[in-house]
């Protein structure tokens, strides 16, 4: 049970720390969806 509590708490640590990460470097989807051609206005 202890090993299983590690599991889930390493995994919702590294879930946050590339969210943020991506979210950093740009790879969000609405900058990889969106081009020059897109009009946003």
């Amino acid at each position: 049970m202890k090993a299983m509590m590690a599991g889930f708490a390493a995994m919702v640590i590294i879930s946050i720390g590339a969210w943020y990460a991506l979210g950093e470097m740009g790879f969000s989807s609405a900058e990889q969806r969106s081009g020059q051609s897109v009009r946003l206005d």
